[in-house]
C-alpha cells in the first residue's frame, strides 16, 4: 500500500510540474504580450485584437501570440516588436492605423463626412426658409390675371341680380 501512495504522489508531482511548465509558456500570462496583442488586429475574421480573439485554436492569433512571447522573452523593445509584425503581416495588422498616406483617410473622413452633412442640412434649411408661406398679416399682391377674373366674376354676378 505505501508503494502505491508513493507512485501516486510522484505522478501528481509530475502532473503539477507539467502544468506549471505549460502554464508558464502561455503567451497571455505575460502582461507585455497582452498589451502588444491588444494593439494588433486578428485576421481570422473576428475583428478582435490578437489578445481578445476567442476562436478556439485560431489559425492567426495563436501563432502571433507565441511569436510575441518569444520576442518579449528575447528582450526586444515594444516598437521593435510592432515593426517586425508590420513587416511580416502588413500595416493592416495594426488596430490603430498610422496617420500617413492612405491610412490618413481613416482619421479625416469621419470629420469630413460630418462637415458635409452639416453643410447639407444648412443648405436644406436655407432652401425651405426661402419658400416659406407668406405671413397671415401681410396681404399678397394679386396678379393682373386674377384681378381681371375677379372683375369678370363680379360683373357676371351683378348681371344675375338684375
Amino acid at each position: 500500500m505505501p508503494k502505491r501512495n508513493r507512485w501516486r504522489n510522484r505522478l501528481l508531482a509530475a502532473l503539477a510540474a507539467a502544468f506549471m511548465m505549460v502554464h508558464g509558456a502561455t503567451p497571455l500570462s505575460n502582461g507585455r504580450v497582452r498589451q502588444l496583442g491588444a494593439m494588433l488586429l486578428c485576421k481570422c475574421g473576428c475583428n478582435a485584437s490578437v489578445t481578445e480573439c476567442n476562436m478556439l485554436h485560431c489559425h492567426f492569433s495563436d501563432p502571433v501570440r507565441l511569436e510575441l512571447l518569444s520576442m518579449v522573452e528575447s528582450g526586444r523593445a515594444d516598437q521593435e516588436i510592432l515593426d517586425a509584425m508590420v513587416a511580416k503581416h502588413g500595416k493592416d495588422i495594426l488596430r490603430k492605423p498610422p496617420a500617413e498616406g492612405f491610412y490618413l483617410l481613416s482619421y479625416v473622413m469621419p470629420y469630413a463626412g460630418l462637415a458635409a452633412g452639416l453643410a447639407l442640412i444648412g443648405l436644406l434649411i436655407r432652401f425651405y426658409l426661402r419658400r416659406r408661406p407668406v405671413l397671415a398679416g401681410a396681404k399678397p399682391q394679386p396678379s393682373p390675371e386674377l384681378t381681371r377674373y375677379q372683375a369678370q366674376i363680379e360683373k357676371d354676378l351683378a348681371d344675375l341680380d338684375s
